[in-house]
């Protein structure tokens, strides 16, 4: 569904995106990892089409991205932004229902349902007519969830429509000030919307989630896909170490199916200040 061909991006003269080679399937649940600056949500940005400017080919089912309209896109493709703000005071159930925007010139009954109904996946419901600038930061990206959910969603029934090479979800950090309670809850959700057909591609920081949920993990650095696999050849201590300059220990629990990524308080390789002069601004 989503081919990704010798893809860069230059801001100015600085190469942001440095040939970047991928693939991902429908049903496939994919993390994009890697250090700060390393082009993760960049990368993400293109895809969702927000960066025109790129050299190399990102394509949907085939079709190269900039020859598919906008409002096409947005009836395939859903995305949650890694930074979301709001100025004005609209409602829990406004934010949620702007992801039927691209589907309606007015609002129908199914558009109020499945508002709804992803309000209630996301456990926000009860605050639907709260003004979404009075909520915590983890509940406003629950609501944000909720948004894409419902531009995802053709039916009020998560497990009722296959979405099979028809729907993708770009997640920028989707847990981001979420307790671990909606942390599992929300990616539970992406992996049942996957299980339904949906191409899921995540950004996530926290090893334990990406080992837990992903199928497939890209790791990036400097710009460049530095590997892919699933979690058991990514997430080893070697390729850790050589792309976030960290110590770890790989661990396995006999209860758990997914490698444990332990870190010590003196695991980050800084320079010293005899190796390296360290300039303070």
């Amino acid at each position: 569904m989503l081919g990704i061909k010798e893809l860069s991006l230059f801001f100015g003269a600085a190469r942001i995106l440095d040939r970047v080679q991928l693939q991902a399937r429908p049903g496939e649940l994919c993390v994009l990892m890697g250090p700060n600056g390393a082009g993760k949500s960049t990368l993400l940005r293109t895809i969702a089409g927000e960066y025109i400017h790129y050299r190399g080919s990102i394509t949907l089912n085939g079709r190269e991205l900039h020859q598919i309209p906008v409002a096409a896109q947005a009836r395939q493709r859903a995305v949650l932004g890694q930074q979301l703000v709001l100025q004005m005071p609209f409602t829990v159930m406004e934010v949620a229902g702007m992801g039927r925007y691209a589907y309606y010139t007015r609002e129908t009954s199914l558009d109020k349902a499945i508002v709804t109904y992803a309000l209630q996946l996301l456990q926000v419901y009860d605050l639907k007519d709260r003004s979404y600038l009075t909520l915590s930061g983890g509940q406003q990206q629950r609501v944000q969830m909720a948004r894409v959910l419902s531009q995802l969603l053709e039916a009020p029934d998560l497990d009722g429509v296959d979405y099979t090479g028809r729907k993708m979800l770009l997640l920028d950090e989707p847990v981001t000030g979420m307790d671990i309670l909606h942390q599992q809850l929300s990616l539970q959700l992406a992996t049942r919307l996957s299980q339904q057909g949906v191409l899921v591609l995540a950004v996530l920081h926290d090893f334990q989630l990406a080992a837990a949920y992903a199928q497939r993990i890209f790791l990036l650095k400097e710009g460049r896909l530095f590997t892919q696999g699933d979690v058991a050849n990514v997430l080893t201590s070697a390729y850790i170490k050589s792309c976030f300059g960290v110590e770890v220990s790989v661990l396995h629990h006999p209860d758990c199916v997914y490698p444990l990524v332990a870190t010590s308080p003196a695991g980050a390789l800084f320079p010293s200040p005899a190796d390296k002069a360290i300039n303070v601004y």
